[in-house]
């Protein structure tokens, strides 16, 4: 009788602990924190920091070491307290903070060729008739590859504004990140890339070295990728002032300062309904124009999925009908390819490089299944990989996009991280070089269904007592 009871609750343990894993959670989830204390004589203080609800900002100060500061000006570290642009980069800790590893760039000659004119001039149109610069701000994210797909259907090439490290995305340079990859099928296609800066900060209201930061940083992951840095940028939220010594800062950095005319509004009508709003405002504008074959200059963003799945064909069926070719900026500036970046000479790409964190900690292994902060799956029994969601696993729904590269492994090798094989950058670690030996992939669902020794005995004793 003691042993049915016995099997049964060990029966419910596992139900709990292996569906936690399997809830679909919604994308701007937290969770609380949980924080293991050992019995005995365990102090209450770590608790009681963790909730204190310790305010930050320029009325408070900063945050103690390794919190951020959220744009409530609350500290914590959570996604919420430590992701840019909304992170108080001078209250705390951000992501912001973290940068990309290898040489810098500041050495790189700053040759200003070329007819299209550099900062302090800004550029707020295009100038070659019948052309349609459509470009993308904020990305890389989870949509790009389809937008990319999309652009080869209709041979149309663009220009894609990156930002290095915002909206909790990691790096765009670290390894086991899908960012990269995505960044060279670009260049690849034909489509031209420029800078949106580091971490999406606002030039006109940041400091002049927090400035410049924001722009060599983003040019040391970008020469990271692709071995060249971009001469062409937009400052994030179009703001770049005189006053502010922004527009002198992008003549010195030899920057094309470019902006639009047509602004899509994507940002605020990201639903399948409210994107027709976006739609109107760009057939109204074609419909207004003052000559057959004006050329516009179109600001969207890649980081909305009605952008991706909705406006952008219809941005491009409408132009094809027009008569319009889809360029890149540089070609509707009449500008040669050559002039869109800036070698780097003495870039040797295999060198390895190690990102730096303005904050070296040592971070915690998970106990629970939650992730985050300076809390890290690698080591946990739940998986290597911290999803978007704040949880630990090792299926593609935690290793893939979204996949946080600073509280876990990124990457489709999991399975030989959780079981000590190691993380290798090498696309080919890890595959035998005989086909005959090589395992059919076993399923996500086959995988859950796996049991330990000691379940699978008392699912053993269960089926016996129920015999009797």
């Amino acid at each position: 009788m003691h042993m049915r009871h016995l099997v049964v609750s060990g029966l419910g343990l596992v139900a709990c602990t292996t569906a936690r894993n399997i809830f679909n959670l919604h994308p701007d989830h937290q969770g609380t924190r949980v924080i293991s204390v050992a019995h005995g004589t365990a102090l209450p203080q770590e608790l009681v920091e963790r909730n204190s609800g310790a305010r930050c900002g320029l009325e408070f100060g900063k945050c103690p070491e390794d919190k951020c500061c959220s744009n409530a000006g609350y500290c914590g570290d959570t996604k919420n307290h430590c992701s840019s642009p909304d992170c108080q980069i001078d209250f705390g800790h951000c992501d912001a903070h973290d940068t990309p590893g290898g040489a810098p760039t500041d050495q790189i000659p700053r040759t200003l060729a070329g007819a299209v004119p550099y900062g302090p001039r800004f550029i707020r149109s295009c100038t070659v008739p019948g052309t349609i610069a459509l470009t993308f701000d904020d990305g890389p994210k989870e949509y790009t590859q389809d937008l990319l797909d999309l652009l080869d259907k209709y041979d149309a090439k663009v220009t894609f504004f990156v930002t290095g490290n915002n909206n909790a995305k990691g790096q765009i340079d670290s390894p086991g990140m899908p960012w990269a990859s995505l960044i060279q099928r670009m260049h690849r296609s034909g489509h031209q890339i420029a800078s949106h800066t580091w971490s999406h900060q606002d030039l006109s209201k940041v400091s002049e070295s927090q400035r410049r930061a924001q722009l060599l940083w983003n040019e040391v992951a970008l020469r990271n990728i692709l071995g060249a840095i971009p001469t062409y940028m937009r400052p994030p939220y179009s703001s770049c002032t005189e006053e502010s010594g922004c527009l002198k800062d992008m003549g010195t950095f030899g920057y094309h300062v470019i902006l639009y005319d047509i602004d899509t509004e994507d940002y605020s009508h990201d639903s399948p309904e409210a994107i027709q709003s976006s739609k109107d405002i760009f057939d109204r504008s074609l419909d207004s124009r003052d000559a057959f074959n004006r050329p516009w200059l179109v600001i969207a963003h890649d980081v909305h999925e009605q952008t991706v799945h909705n406006l952008t064909e219809h941005m491009l069926k409408r132009l094809t009908a027009e008569g319009y070719r889809a360029v890149t900026v540089g070609e509707c500036l009449g500008d040669p390819p050559e002039l869109w970046y800036r070698k780097d000479d003495n870039f040797d790409e295999r060198i390895p490089r190690q990102s730096k964190s303005k904050h070296s900690v040592t971070k915690t292994v998970s106990v629970d299944g939650m992730c985050g902060g300076n809390v890290t799956c690698l080591g946990s029994r739940f998986g290597p990989c911290c999803s978007d969601t704040g949880f630990c696993g090792n299926m593609s729904s935690f290793c893939g996009i979204g996949c946080r590269p600073d509280n876990g492994y990124c990457g489709d090798d999991a399975g030989s991280v959780m079981h000590g094989g190691g993380a290798s950058s090498d696309p080919n670690a890890g595959k035998s070089k005989s086909k005959s030996t090589k395992k059919p992939a076993k399923s996500e669902a086959r995988s859950l269904l796996q049991l330990s020794p000691s379940v699978a005995v008392l699912l053993l004793l269960f089926l016996v007592v129920l015999m009797d």
